[in-house]
């Protein structure tokens, strides 16, 4: 056997880690992400207001649409009670100098209204670098529709 052939599942191997080692773009925004779902957990609104673009179009999961004031004013008068958003199969994309799109899934656990709701969503996340630091531009989210146990005979 050719040693070629010893050697370019070998190149392979390091291929694939080297393309799924996160760029310091990417863990940037994923740090400003955990920064704003712990802010927003918390209820921080300051760290919200530092965290959000003036810009922002935030598209909640419901069909609301939110300013960055109409957001952080939610957030402030408790309105909907964020209690976990566990993301999941989360990546990123480079758009263009300075901006980001981070996909994933996550589950939100939520009250709203005395009521507890529990779902999982798709999101797309844009964030933009501003002032050189990573700012939330856009969000927009979807419910998705929940994995149904096949039926048994």
């Amino acid at each position: 056997m050719s040693p070629l052939y010893r050697i370019v599942p070998l190149l392979g191997l390091l291929f694939a880690n080297a393309l799924a080692v996160e760029t310091p773009e990417f863990a940037a925004v994923r740090a400003a992400d955990q920064e704003r779902l712990a802010a927003t957990l918390a209820g921080d609104t300051a760290k919200l207001d530092d965290l959000l673009s003036n810009d922002l179009h935030y598209g909640h999961s419901d069909g609301r649409v939110q300013t960055k004031a109409q957001f952080i004013a939610a957030v402030a008068n408790n309105k909907v009670k964020y209690l976990a958003f566990v993301p999941s199969a989360v990546a990123f994309q480079t758009i263009s100098n300075g901006a980001v799109a981070m996909t994933g899934r996550a589950r939100l656990v939520a009250e709203a209204g005395g009521q507890r709701v529990e779902f999982t969503l798709s999101f797309l996340a844009v964030w933009r670098q501003e002032s050189g630091h990573w700012r939330l531009l856009a969000y927009q989210s979807a419910p998705l529709a929940e994995a149904v146990a096949p039926a048994t005979k």
